[in-house]
């Protein structure tokens, strides 16, 4: 865009001091320029917070800086965390994708909307790639019924019949879907930008739909220095006014949503373990001491082969809390899974949230306080059935 293009210039000119971006792609790839990188929050990964430290002397010889600012107790023992598994090598690892279907399907569209395929040697070219060397006939079949008609879920909204057979070659059924899949085709999810406009005035930017559709008209938020007020959103406009109050929601950009990964979880899990131990090994775990003594006086640390449940009752709603330290993502699919097996257990209605270090189940009903009966709703048995 022209402000990345503005930015950058401005950069490499030396007329920009400091620059804040969302996720390490905004920080670009060969801005000498940059003398430092300020991390803040947990980089929620170990080879991203490599990278992102890795933005500034980004030159032979040169010296990357980066500075940790943590946004609570426990992204502390994230950085100190990251920090050692830096120095153990014990970074993400790349693992090749194997036969990833929304790729596939994308590929057959953009054949379709060239000068058309032919399945059979299409399936042959698409097997000579590592990633589908083991394609079989079902899936194939799959992906040629889902771009011909949607598929069982999709066959009757008639957008999705993008491709159908044309003698020996299937082509794109209009020139309208040719130009819809060329402004739609890749991988990388992206929310829906916004405009932000003064009402009957200038516009201030863009921001992500996710957080303006949490926002309701009065609502304050803090934008392009100034704090908002929410109007209307009409037309992916969100129209604004200038707010009295300089409190306000701030937005967050999907690049700083990652979650947390497994590596960076289970090392996390070690730090904890050796706090159990009375082991603080750096000034980050130095200054969380007090904190996690606290924790071991009034519950525990869990080691680092444990799950660490609380129960508590607030007003009249029970609470369980469920900590893992396993990624949002995954506690995100286990509150959604555990609270199924507790209603099926009883007739309850539950709230279930989730972020990086647990998750927490809210009821009117008191959860049980044995053992046994959370690791059956934790139990890998029945699986598949409850998904």
């Amino acid at each position: 865009s022209e402000v990345r293009k503005e930015v950058e210039t401005r950069l490499r000119e030396g007329r920009l001091r400091c620059v804040v971006c969302t996720s390490s792609l905004d920080l670009g790839v060969d801005f000498t320029p940059v003398e430092q990188v300020i991390q803040i929050g947990s980089p929620k990964g170990v080879a991203r917070m490599l990278q992102r430290a890795g933005r500034s002397g980004h030159q032979p010889g040169a010296v990357s800086r980066m500075v940790g600012v943590p946004t609570n107790a426990l992204e502390l023992i994230e950085f100190s965390a990251a920090r050692q598994a830096i120095a153990e090598s014990h970074i993400e690892s790349r693992r090749p994708l194997r036969k990833p279907l929304d790729v596939l399907v994308q590929h057959l569209v953009t054949l379709a909307a060239g000068d058309g395929f032919e399945p059979a040697s299409t399936l042959a070219e698409v097997r000579s790639a590592h990633a589908y060397r083991d394609l079989d006939e079902a899936e194939w079949s799959w992906a040629l019924e889902f771009v011909s008609h949607g598929g069982p879920s999709l066959r009757a909204y008639s957008e999705h019949a993008r491709v159908q057979p044309d003698g020996p070659s299937w082509t794109t059924r209009t020139a309208q879907i040719e130009r819809r899949h060329r402004m739609m085709i890749g991988t990388i999810t992206a929310d829906m930008s916004l405009t932000v406009r003064y009402v009957g005035g200038k516009s201030l930017g863009s921001i992500e739909e996710s957080f303006i559709d949490r926002l309701k008209s009065g609502d304050r938020f803090v934008f392009a220095g100034r704090t908002l007020e929410l109007v209307r959103v009409r037309d992916m406009t969100a129209y604004v006014k200038r707010a009295t109050s300089k409190r306000g929601a701030i937005p967050r950009w999907m690049g700083g949503k990652s979650p947390l990964s497994t590596e960076l979880a289970e090392a996390v899990r070690i730090r904890l373990d050796a706090a159990r131990s009375g082991v603080f090994a750096d000034v980050e775990m130095r200054h969380v001491r007090s904190l996690l003594e606290l924790q071991a006086r009034w519950s525990v640390i869990p080691a680092r082969d444990e799950v660490l449940i609380e129960l508590t009752r607030h007003r009249g709603t029970h609470h369980a809390y469920v900590f893992t330290l396993a990624g949002r993502l995954v506690n995100e699919g286990l509150a959604a899974l555990v609270a199924h097996r507790w209603t099926m257990r009883g007739p309850a209605s539950l709230t279930a949230t989730g972020n990086d270090y647990g998750f927490e189940l809210m009821g009117g009903r008191s959860f049980a306080e044995d053992e046994s009966s959370w690791r059956a709703v934790l139990s890998t048995e029945g699986l598949m059935d409850d998904l």
